[in-house]
């Protein structure tokens, strides 16, 4: 049932996408305000995207773990893991090493809430660089 709710996110992130690029075409000369509503639709897009992904991901790993006859301490065994994946895993895994649930909605939505504020950091960043 989850494994269902997770593509339903990525179907979610995809639509956002088509629809964003459908009713906003492409132009060089925008209002402020297009501006903000494209960059909430991203915003939503990836969340969604990030969302599906991680929890598909952390599907595989709880059926993996359960395969293999470990039933306890299924967030110690993930983030044994996701180490043993090098810098890459860290980086793109690290809701598995940082929060402590076998939930795997509860890690895909943290860890996709987590990426679109790292990225919504660096956009303003970047924007204020600019300036």
């Amino acid at each position: 049932m989850k494994k269902f709710i997770f593509y339903l996110f990525i179907l979610g992130g995809i639509a956002v996408v088509v629809y964003t690029l459908a009713t906003h075409p492409l132009e060089a000369h925008r209002s402020k305000a297009e501006n903000f509503e494209l960059l909430i639709a991203g915003m939503l897009a990836l969340f969604l995207l990030i969302a599906g992904a991680y929890g598909l991901y952390a599907e595989h790993l709880w059926r993996h773990f359960r395969a293999q006859g470990k039933r306890e301490n299924l967030c110690v065994e993930a983030n044994y893991y996701v180490r043993r994946k090098g810098f890459a895993g860290r980086v793109f895994l690290f809701p598995f090493i940082k929060i402590k649930s076998t939930s795997s909605l509860f890690i895909a939505i943290l860890g996709a809430l987590a990426w679109v504020v790292i990225i919504a950091i660096v956009l303003n960043v970047v924007a204020g660089l600019s300036k």
